[in-house]
């Protein structure tokens, strides 16, 4: 990969390239620029996930604010009482990483008593009107909880403002998610109360091993290179 001018511009060489690839965003088009490409919907009832561009919701034109990132976000909109998810599968590298998951919300929800929050994504369970983000089990339905939720990292409360901006949400998961385990993060809303638009943008979880996992990596890809390097120049010794 890399061509040898020098033992320390070989080792110079390795330790940039373990710089640059240590740290991994395990969500695939976080930003939503791509569509919904790499996110599962799934919908029960009246409406759906959508990519909003701009300053109105996606089916009834509400006013929103613009995506922060980017031209796009994914937001629900509705015409009527509804359930819906938005998922991701992802797989925490099996080199204890420190993950850290980072998103923007939106909420603009119009029901008058503002929000219910039974325990439950039913849309057929009355009243029912929130706004969740969990960590789910790999093998966990749309709107399963219970105990497939490994964490919920985000919820709306009664009480809570029903009308919001953009906020950023950070949340240190490194003592939650297991190396080398399977999850599914979610993004779910439910509504049978009146309209309510649930914005997301920004998602990323970013996986960076700690620092003992990249010394030892980088000592390995070193050991290689000064293998190859001394066998290099062995051989034109002998030429």
């Amino acid at each position: 990969m890399f061509k040898s001018y020098g033992r320390y511009s070989l080792v110079t060489a390795l330790l940039a390239f373990g710089a640059v690839t240590a740290r991994a965003d395990l969500i695939t088009n976080g930003g939503f620029e791509a569509g919904l490409t790499g996110w599962t919907v799934v919908n029960t009832g009246s409406g759906n996930w959508f990519v909003q561009t701009g300053t109105g919701s996606p089916s009834n034109n509400f006013p929103v604010p613009a995506p922060p990132e980017g031209i796009n976000a994914a937001m629900t909109d509705q015409g009527g009482g509804g359930s819906h998810a938005l998922l991701q599968t992802f797989t925490v590298p099996d080199n204890g990483s420190t993950v850290i998951l980072t998103f923007d919300w939106f909420v603009h929800n119009q029901a008058a008593g503002g929000y219910s929050t039974p325990n439950s994504l039913d849309n057929g369970v009355v009243p029912n009107q929130q706004a969740r983000v969990d960590i789910l089990t790999a093998g966990a339905g749309a709107f399963d909880l219970g105990s497939s939720v490994v964490d919920n990292v985000f919820q709306t409360n009664v009480g809570d403002p029903t009308l919001s901006g953009y906020n950023t949400l950070t949340a240190d998961l490194s003592g939650i998610l297991l190396p080398g385990n399977t999850y599914q993060i979610r993004f779910a809303e439910v509504d049978n109360q009146l309209f309510f638009g649930f914005g997301v943008d920004a998602v990323s979880l970013e996986a960076t091993p700690e620092p003992g996992s990249l010394v030892l990596g980088g000592m390995g890809l070193i050991g290689i290179g000064l293998f190859r390097f001394r066998r290099t120049r062995k051989a034109q010794s002998q030429n």
